[in-house]
């Protein structure tokens, strides 16, 4: 006999409820954004709990160690959660952890392109490479001393994510590895829309519109970003979408021209489309490819805080909990390093200059 809602989810409800209350707050967000330099942010995330983030940097100055620090933080409350569900749910939580791993596998891929094909000394960030499992039994340490392409399928082919190496060689000849960051990107979203089947209808149906909205984000993402820099015809970009999302009528979207004649999307037109209840109007003016891809940031967070926020002051019992709790946490976690990088890259700066 199934679980009834208030059972599945009453207990895992109440801990993340507590939980939420803590993350983020906006004190913690003003003392950050106001601290003058490193240590006195450093400071500020150990009065917050974040004790060993500031350990790492006291003993470390290492900003790349401190990040690395904060996605072992982030797995952690993957782990935390699913000690905590059972059944299905929990079947879909372990599946959740894939993300931060595709996120792993990623910067894996980078650190192999970067030192073999184009022959950079970037070995020493191998060390800031999660090596322990997440999701699936990879072995890490074939994977960052890879020398071919035969290699890493080799490394891939027993696990999940085998299919996004299936033409690698030649993908990445012709453009690179980030072909095979959308099929990794694919795999995932395909694999949790399956997962999803077994939830109850009210799990379904709120998994269904939250993925929706992630694919429908992360594809208006690639399209930014795929006909800034390779100019692609919109028949192309159509064949490198995820499926799942609402569909997008690519020729119709709103476009600006750059000086160079260049023509390219707005973010916050096609978002205000997509999303006509939510208010874009102070990113309209914005041109440019950098200001236009620094505000798509910005306006994705605020889409999808606004679907969340939805989530977390209505009916309790769902699924839609658990996926607000590691989107609130997705947040801090970029929030603290944007944070981090912003005060540390300052002082370099300021360091070089003598100012």
């Amino acid at each position: 006999m199934s679980k009834s809602p208030v059972a599945e989810y009453g207990f895992i409800n109440a801990k993340l409820r507590t939980r939420m209350g803590a993350v983020l707050t906006e004190e913690f967000r003003k003392q950050m954004q106001s601290a003058t330099g490193m240590e006195e942010a450093v400071q500020v995330l150990q009065n917050y709990g974040f004790e060993h983030l500031s350990e790492v940097w006291r003993t470390s100055g290492d900003i790349q160690n401190v990040e690395y620090a904060l996605f072992v933080r982030h797995l952690n409350n993957y782990k935390s959660v699913l000690k905590s569900t059972t059944g299905n749910v929990r079947q879909l939580v372990n599946l959740l952890a894939s993300k931060p791993e595709i996120e792993n596998i990623k910067n894996a891929l980078r650190l192999w392109y970067g030192s073999q094909v184009k022959k950079r000394p970037v070995s020493y960030r191998s060390a800031y490479i999660h090596k322990e499992r997440i999701y699936e039994d990879i072995d890490w340490t074939s994977l960052i001393n890879a020398v071919s392409v035969q290699d890493i399928q080799e490394v891939f082919a027993a696990t999940i994510y085998s299919s996004a190496f299936g033409n690698a060689e030649s993908v990445v000849q012709e453009s690179g590895i980030f072909p095979l960051e959308i099929q990794l990107d694919k795999i995932y979203y395909s694999r949790l829309l399956q997962e999803s089947r077994f939830l109850s209808r009210a799990d379904y149906a709120v998994l269904k519109d939250i993925v929706s909205s992630e694919i429908d984000l992360q594809n208006i993402g690639w399209i930014i970003r795929y006909r800034h820099y390779y100019s692609m015809d919109f028949s192309r970009i159509q064949d490198i979408m995820i499926p799942g999302a609402s569909p997008l009528n690519l020729k119709t979207l709103p476009q600006n021209t750059e000086s160079r004649g260049r023509q390219i999307i707005n973010p916050a037109e096609i978002l205000q489309k997509q999303y006509s209840g939510l208010e874009f109007s102070a990113a309209m003016d914005k041109s440019g490819f950098s200001a236009q891809a620094e505000m798509f940031e910005y306006l994705l967070d605020e889409t999808r805080k606004a679907q969340f926020s939805k989530i977390i002051t209505g009916y309790p019992f769902t699924v839609g909990i658990i996926f607000a709790y590691f989107f609130l946490c997705e947040r801090e976690q970029r929030f603290i390093a944007a944070e981090l990088n912003g005060k540390f890259y300052k002082k370099r700066q300021t360091g070089r200059t003598g100012n």
